[in-house]
């Protein structure tokens, strides 16, 4: 059954409002996309992402034209079209600042997928875009070639991106890089017994 486009946009809404609930990004940061056919439903800029309606989601095309009137799409907006051209598997993006992943976005440090298993099971191995200034078609272009390779990956001093076939695997991985990145910080730069990794 074909989901409409009331009740995908409002799954959108719910999401970008779970985000925010979890602390994994802020009022004025993160955006959220879902693919259907050759159809973006996007996440707009400048609003407070933990009041979002359903109302508020708008519709791109792959290549960027606005089909749905008056709608102001996010500044990402470019990055999540790169990114389903560059994927025809994927049909969802979260993009979002979870603190912990953020931290190692602004250091050379890495996260490890080698500490538990469900982080391997779910994100494989996590990428690193280096920085762009937010919204710029450079930033897009090193996001879509990253993407082609990984689903989680961080963005330098900015954020981390999170790729599914659907929102909630999406949303999914986003979670897990951020519990990745938390217990990365504990194991490898808190605790004082040395880390023990997955063979």
């Amino acid at each position: 059954m074909k989901v409409s486009d009331f009740e995908l946009a409002r799954e959108i809404a719910q999401f970008m409002q779970r985000l925010y609930r979890q602390q994994l990004t802020t009022a004025s940061g993160g955006n959220i996309s879902v693919r259907r056919g050759d159809e973006v439903f996007i996440t707009p800029g400048g609003t407070d992402k933990a009041k979002i309606e359903t109302e508020e989601i708008g519709i791109l095309a792959l290549d960027g034209t606005i089909l749905k009137n008056g709608f102001k799409p996010t500044c990402e907006a470019e990055l999540h079209l790169a990114v389903y051209r560059a994927r025809a598997d994927i049909s969802a993006i979260v993009h979002a600042h979870p603190v912990t992943a953020c931290a190692f976005a602004a250091s050379e440090a890495e996260i490890s997928c080698s500490l538990l298993c469900e982080t391997q099971a779910v994100l494989g191995r996590i990428g690193r875009v280096p920085f762009y200034p937010f919204g710029t078609s450079e930033l897009a272009e090193a996001a879509a070639v990253c993407a082609k390779e990984y689903n989680a990956f961080l963005l330098d001093n900015h954020g981390a991106v999170t790729l599914g076939t659907s929102l909630l695997q999406a949303f999914d991985r986003l979670e897990v890089l951020e519990n990745a990145a938390k217990i990365t910080l504990i194991c490898e730069h808190t605790l004082k017994a040395p880390a023990r990794y997955i063979p």
